[in-house]
């Protein structure tokens, strides 16, 4: 198999791998394409150059009378460009007003986001790079801590908001003292409705919101009124420079308390440039859902800027992702692997999945596309796609040309589905929020799965031994240990935190805490977090995520969570049942054909057939007998209904606080599996 990678000769030094790089970019860098764009300003400049009337950010109508959404409304980039420096110079007039000394990292000035993905977002972010002031995103998706904790550590003095924040905010300001103005995207008089505005009258949001901050002494104003004063005194644009501080975005926290990373504007360049000069999309049209706080959305966003987007926001609530998807028309998603398995789930189930003919027609037309992948390397099938496959991809809007997965791994039957049921693109791609989510990302065309592809160009990557938990570099068929990044794109710091910055470096390399192995092909496979490793009673390392992956792959199991101590001989988990397939299996292990989910996931005998299956699954994918479950807890409900705590922002699981939430059934598993 042809190498993806280039291996740079003589790299390798005691307890560390050879240094690898993109095949396609050997010298390490971008070349010169785009290399006059080093600021996320300077990109917002090329896009309005590139794209004046293309309609840019979209948002759908919305309909008060029945709360119902209609077709997206668009600003087109010209539009943008003249509200960033309308609004820039109202800002500029903000900041000087009520937050004059509130110059922070660089000497430069934060400012506050806190809403959910929506046109305002962007607008506020580019109008806050106009004048080189950084952006925090703010979110309360972990509760209302969350957003005070990021407020109070980023020292943020002025919050731009959508109105549905105030009141909290308010209530609480005592625990954010920092706080001095606070901007609303909406109209406090709500006299520009949207699903947000509905539980305020123009009473409560024009005249108490006003009067209850104005006797804590909060400014409260609204994004027009800033505006106004930008269009009455205009200001002289301050642009970033390369080595200026971009944006502040916070760690998901899987493991502990969020940190705050600071990326440079050269940083943030150099991750959406590298992946841009992979797959070189152009005029796309991309549906922003995943939140801003994080990453992932915004890089999709500004990659794509390169070529030219359109930028549609979702409606708000992510029941209707589907039905914004069959609006927009989307041609680009990003999106974590959870969804993509729901998206999955219902596909299958009303295609190969479906009884009768319409089943049977659907396993012949999908294995019918599976050879004719395998033999021309193209997804799509003149016969199939027209009369089958078209509807189905209809589902997403009929148009996806490529789908990015990153955050976990994604499984491989819902890959190969997707890429033939949408006839797109679906690859997969490695980041930190420590890179701007830049890392590795598979290549267009590659159809192969179980892997997170190649460097990105502009990144170096190798692998460090971590001897005490059984990876080394000198393992054999592959070097395996932990994933090491050099690159522009890597973060300035973790603020307010020397210490950990420093723990994270290894010099000019970052310390990605994930255990990984390069393939012969030069593709990056993922093991596990470093701090997902359990040792078990016999002294044995085993891998937790790993196991979840493994297992999660039976078609009996929506997901699990795996644990286990020093203390006990076996490792144990959580496991959440797939319905569909689960239910009718259980009901025959049970011998009662009417019984409910609930009462077959507390049956012993449907639970002990339950680990029979998944130690044979075990064996049939290779875990040795110390990675077999020694006890299984059925969890009828899924993790994110059962406890939303339980995940992380990008929906990754808080091993920690599942730890606590399952700590009585866990001891009680971790018994019956066998004490030292």
């Amino acid at each position: 198999m042809a190498t993806q990678t280039y291996k740079i000769p003589s790299s390798e030094i005691p307890g560390y791998s050879a240094i690898y790089r993109n095949n396609l970019f050997k010298d390490g860098t971008h070349g010169s394409e785009f290399s006059e764009i080093t600021t996320a300003y300077e990109l917002f400049q090329h896009h309005l150059a590139i794209a004046p009337k293309t309609e840019f950010l979209g948002t759908r109508q919305f309909n008060p009378a029945d709360g119902s959404f209609g077709a997206y409304e668009w600003l087109t980039t010209t539009d943008v460009a003249e509200y960033v420096e309308e609004f820039g110079s109202g800002l500029d007039h903000v900041f000087a007003k009520y937050a004059p000394d509130s110059s922070r990292v660089s000497g430069q000035q934060p400012l506050g986001i806190f809403s959910s993905n929506r046109t305002e977002w962007l607008l506020t972010e580019f109008s806050a790079f106009r004048s080189r002031r950084y952006t925090v995103g703010v979110c309360d998706s972990s509760g209302v801590e969350y957003s005070e904790y990021i407020i109070n550590h980023a020292e943020l003095s002025v919050v731009v908001c959508s109105i549905d924040k105030i009141p909290r905010m308010l209530d609480r300001i005592a625990l954010i003292p920092g706080l001095r103005v606070v901007i609303s995207m909406d109209r406090l008089d709500c006299s520009r409705p949207n699903s947000v505005t509905q539980a305020f009258s123009t009473e409560t949001a024009g005249s108490l919101l006003r009067k209850r901050a104005a006797a804590i002494g909060i400014t409260l104003m609204d994004m027009d009124e800033v505006l106004e004063m930008g269009r009455a005194t205009p200001t002289t644009a301050q642009p970033p420079t390369p080595s200026d501080m971009c944006t502040m975005c916070y760690s998901s926290g899987t493991t502990g308390a969020q940190k705050g990373v600071l990326i440079h504007h050269d940083g943030f360049i150099n991750a959406v440039r590298g992946v841009h000069l992979a797959p070189r999309l152009t005029d796309s049209t991309y549906l922003s859902f995943m939140s801003f706080v994080h990453c992932m959305d915004r890089y999709g966003i500004y990659m794509l800027m390169f070529g030219g987007a359109r930028v549609g926001f979702y409606s708000g609530d992510h029941a209707r992702l589907v039905d914004d998807m069959q609006v927009l028309r989307p041609t680009v998603l990003f999106a974590f692997p959870l969804l993509l398995n729901t998206i999955h789930d219902g596909m299958t189930k009303a295609t190969i999945g479906a009884r009768g003919i319409k089943g049977l027609l659907s396993r012949v037309a999908y294995r019918s596309k599976q050879k004719h992948l395998a033999s021309t390397g193209k997804p799509s099938h003149r016969l199939w796609d027209r009369v089958l496959f078209s509807k189905v991809a209809a589902k997403l809007g009929g148009r996806v040309k490529a789908i990015l997965s990153g955050g976990s791994n994604l499984k491989p039957e819902v890959m190969e589905y997707l890429r033939l049921a949408l006839s797109c693109e679906v690859l997969q791609g490695y980041g930190q929020t420590e890179t701007m989510a830049s890392g590795t990302a598979q290549r267009m065309g590659d159809y192969t799965s179980g892997h997170f592809g190649i460097p990105n160009p502009g990144i170096d990557i190798r692998l460090r031994s971590k001897p005490d938990i059984g990876y080394l570099v000198t393992d054999s068929p592959c070097p395996r240990g932990e994933l090491m990044m050099r690159s522009k794109s890597v973060f300035a710091e973790y603020l307010g935190e020397p210490d950990k910055t420093h723990e994270t470096m290894d010099g000019e390399w970052l310390a990605t805490g994930d255990i990984v192995q390069i393939n012969p092909s030069g593709t990056v496979s993922f093991i596990s977090r470093i701090t997902n490793h359990l040792r078990i009673g016999t002294g044995f390392w085993v891998s937790a995520e790993r196991l979840e992956n493994v297992y999660s792959q039976h078609p009996l199991l929506q997901s699990l969570y795996v644990e286990g101590n020093n203390e006990h001989y076996k490792v144990v988990a959580i496991v959440v049942p797939d319905s569909a397939e689960f239910i009718p299996w259980a009901r025959a292990v049970a011998n009662s054909p009417a019984a409910s989910l609930e009462e077959l996931c507390s049956n012993t005998t449907v639970v002990q057939e339950l680990k029979q299956t998944l130690r044979m699954h075990a064996e049939e994918n290779g875990l040795s007998i110390q990675e077999q479950l020694g006890a299984v807890f059925i969890e009828p409900t899924p993790f994110r209904e059962k406890n939303s705590a339980l995940y992380t922002s990008t929906l990754k699981l808080k091993r920690r606080v599942a730890a606590k939430f399952y700590d009585e059934q866990l001891q009680k598993l971790l018994i019956e599996a066998g004490v030292v």
